[in-house]
């Protein structure tokens, strides 16, 4: 004797506004995911151009002073005379 089997559950498709909030759910898991991915290296890279920026310049042609590589006027005391024997 073979079990009855059993009766099948009538297939219901998902509706398009069920649809769209699980693709909007997936898209925004995703769009967090990355970001949370990405967040420590775009931060990282943010902190470098701005050091970059915020560093001293290079001379620009014909410049002198105020830059890096520029020269500064310095005073200095003379040096001490030579002693003889």
């Amino acid at each position: 004797m073979k079990p009855a089997p059993l009766p099948e559950a009538p297939y219901r498709p998902i509706s398009r506004r069920r649809r769209l909030l699980i693709l909007v759910l997936a898209i925004g898991t995703a769009v967090v995911v990355v970001l949370a991915m990405l967040g420590p290296q775009l931060r990282k890279m943010r902190a470098v151009y701005e050091r970059k920026v915020a560093g001293p310049q290079p001379c620009a042609a014909q410049q002198t002073e105020g830059c890096v590589g520029g020269t500064m006027g310095v005073i200095a005391a003379p040096g001490a005379a030579a002693a003889s024997r």
